[in-house]
């Protein structure tokens, strides 16, 4: 039979029992609530707000220019922008990525003509054909690259005949 001073300690360890069993229910739901957040965050990245889109990078043009298309009496005339990959740099890499663009700007367009007159005016005449052809120069220009690199092509003026 239980004395009533055991009596006592038996009720504060309980409480204590029952305490610890709460706090750790607590914590275990915290943890739960917090490692599901990080899943969902990466499965369903957030998506930017209507009219929020990003500035771009350091940019380059190449001044509007006329190119023979791979084909006879076929012309595209552009002017293109090189944006280059900021994500991640300090403000001295990408000085440094910027003056490796300008000094091989002979070879960016040297390689911009010989890939346009590879090309047929059915082939750039789409939206996919555009978007395959800058796709196509900015790996080749990647390819040039030693410091960083481009993030996109964009053309502000686009002509063909």
């Amino acid at each position: 039979m239980a004395t009533p001073g055991s009596r006592g300690a038996l009720y504060r360890l309980l409480q204590t029992a029952v305490g610890l069993s709460v706090f750790a229910l607590v914590v275990l739901a915290f943890g739960f609530a917090v490692g599901t957040a990080s899943v969902m965050a990466k499965v369903n990245p957030q998506k930017k707000k209507p009219g929020e889109v990003p500035l771009p990078g350091p940019t380059i043009t190449i001044s509007d220019q006329v190119y023979n298309l791979g084909e006879a009496n076929h012309y595209l005339k552009a002017t293109i922008l090189l944006e280059l990959n900021a994500d991640n740099r300090s403000e001295k890499q990408n000085a440094s990525l910027l003056e490796e663009v300008k000094r091989r700007e002979p070879q960016i367009r040297d390689l911009i003509i010989r890939e346009v007159s590879s090309k047929t005016f059915r082939e750039v005449n789409s939206p996919q054909g555009k978007e395959m052809l800058k796709d196509e120069l900015r790996q080749k220009i990647n390819g040039l690259l030693t410091r960083g690199e481009l993030k996109r092509i964009m053309f502000t003026s686009f002509a063909v005949q």
